[in-house]
C-alpha cells in the first residue's frame, strides 16, 4: 500500500507533537507499505486577521490561526498540490488541518486523539478563544469528518465526541490506541529483572509532564507526603518541570528538570527512572491519551492517573495500573500505593501486567497492523 501521510509541521522530525506522528508513520511503513511525507506546510492569514488577533488579545479572548478555515483551505490545497506528484493509494493524518478540506481521489483518512469540541471546555489554552476561532474551529472539524472514509480515535472518549457533538457516520468512527513512543523496548526477561532490582523497603515515584498543574504535580506533590507522613518510605522524581518557586521540596523529592531524548545521556537517564521506579503517577486534569503511560507500561511500570479524557483507554484498572476521581484526596493514592507495596507478589504481577499491556494493545506495531486492516475495508 502506498501511504502519503501529510502534517503542517515535519513528521519526520521526532520532536513535533511528542514524536507521535514520527512514531505512527515510522510504523506504517515498517511492514513494507511505501510512505511519502507530505509536510512542512505554509502557513497563510487573511487579510487584517494580525489586527483583529491584537484586538482580541485586548479583551482576553484568543484568535487562533491554527482553527482558522481560510488558513485550514490553504493548508489543504497544498496537500492537493503535493498529491499530483505522488502516487497514493490513501491519505492518512494525525491532524484535521491539512486534509479538511482537501478534494481528491483517494480515501482520507483521519488518526488523532481528539476533535476540537471536546478540546474548549478540556484543555486551558483553549478557554480563551475567540467566537470566530470556536465557529471556524467546529466548521474546519465538520468539514473533515464529512471528508474521511475512516475517521480514528486513540480513546473512546475522542470517538464519542465525533459521534455525539459533530454527528459523524458511526460506521467511519473506530478507536485504535496509540503507541509508546520508543525506538527500543525491553523483553519480559528485562522487565523480570527490573523488578528483581526494584527496593521493597522504599516507593518509587515517577512523574513525567512539563505542565505541572494540568498534568496534576501538585497531587504528586501531596500525595508523596502523605505517604511519608504514613511512614512509608517514599521517592519522588519530577521530570520535565519544577514544583512552584516558593514550594518548599523536602530531601526525599528530587527534580530532574527538562531531560532531552534527543541526546543519548538524556534518553539513558530517561530509561533508568522508568526502570527503577515502581509506579508512573500522572494524575492529569486534562489529557487526551497519555502516551507516557504506554512508556511506562513498556517497562513493566503501572500507571496511576484520573479518570479523565481518553486515559481510561489506556489505563484498565488493576490491570496496567489505576485511575482515581479528579476529587480524589491523597489519601486514597496513598492507601492504593502501600496496599500493593506491602503486598510486593501483587505489584509484581501487576507490573507484569503492565507490560503485557504494551506487548498487546499499547505498541504502534499493533496499532498500525489494525489501521491497516480498517484501510483495506475502505478501499475494496
Amino acid at each position: 500500500m502506498k501511504i502519503a501521510y501529510t502534517t503542517t509541521f515535519d513528521a519526520q522530525d521526532v520532536n513535533n507533537w511528542s514524536g507521535t506522528p514520527h512514531h505512527m508513520a515510522r510504523s506504517l511503513a515498517s511492514d513494507g507499505d511505501t510512505v511519502r511525507y507530505i509536510g512542512n506546510l505554509k502557513r497563510k492569514l487573511p487579510n487584517g486577521f494580525k489586527t483583529k488577533q491584537f484586538l482580541k488579545k485586548l479583551c482576553g479572548q484568543r484568535e487562533s490561526p491554527r482553527f482558522n478555515q481560510f488558513v485550514a483551505e490553504h493548508y489543504s490545497r497544498q496537500t492537493a498540490g503535493a498529491l499530483q506528484t505522488l502516487d497514493a493509494d490513501v491519505i492518512i493524518s494525525p491532524r484535521i488541518n491539512p486534509i479538511a478540506y482537501l478534494n481528491c481521489r483517494q480515501p482520507i483518512v483521519l488518526w488523532t486523539d481528539a476533535l476540537y469540541a471536546s478540546l474548549v471546555t478540556f484543555y486551558p489554552q483553549f478557554n480563551n478563544h475567540s467566537a470566530a476561532t470556536i465557529k471556524d474551529g467546529n466548521a474546519i472539524t465538520q468539514a473533515c469528518l464529512e471528508r474521511c472514509a475512516l475517521a480514528i480515535f486513540s480513546s473512546e472518549w475522542a470517538a464519542r465526541s465525533a459521534l455525539e457533538i459533530y454527528g459523524a457516520r458511526e460506521e467511519k468512527i473506530k478507536v485504535v490506541p496509540f503507541g509508546a513512543n520508543l525506538l527500543n523496548s525491553p523483553g519480559l526477561s528485562d522487565i523480570r529483572q527490573m523488578l528483581s532490582t526494584r527496593p521493597r523497603n522504599r516507593v518509587r515515584l515517577l512523574f513525567i509532564g512539563k505542565h505541572w498543574y494540568r498534568k496534576g504535580g501538585d497531587i504528586v506533590f501531596n500525595v508523596a507526603k502523605a505517604l511519608h507522613n504514613a511512614g512509608q518510605n517514599v521517592e519522588l522524581h519530577f521530570v520535565g518541570c519544577h514544583p512552584p518557586a516558593e514550594t518548599d521540596i523536602p530531601p526525599y523529592i528530587h527534580c530532574h528538570g527538562f531531560i532531552s531524548k534527543r541526546t543519548p545521556e538524556g534518553r539513558e537517564k530517561i530509561t533508568r527512572l522508568l526502570s527503577e521506579s515502581h509506579f508512573l503517577f500522572v494524575p492529569s486534569r486534562a489529557e487526551a491519551f497519555g502516551i507516557v503511560f504506554c512508556e511506562a507500561n513498556a517497562y513493566g511500570l503501572p500507571a496511576l492517573s484520573s479518570y479523565v479524557g481518553g486515559i481510561s483507554s489506556v489505563i484498565r484498572n488493576n490491570i496496567n495500573g489505576m485511575t482515581f476521581s479528579l476529587e480524589a484526596h491523597p489519601t486514597d493514592y496513598a492507601n492504593y500505593i502501600m496496599e500493593l507495596m506491602q503486598d510486593y507478589p501483587r505489584y509484581e504481577a501487576l507490573a507484569l501486567s503492565a507490560h503485557n499491556e504494551f506487548v498487546t494493545r499499547l505498541n504502534w506495531q499493533t496499532a498500525t497492523q489494525t489501521v491497516r486492516s480498517l484501510i483495506q475495508s475502505v478501499r475494496v
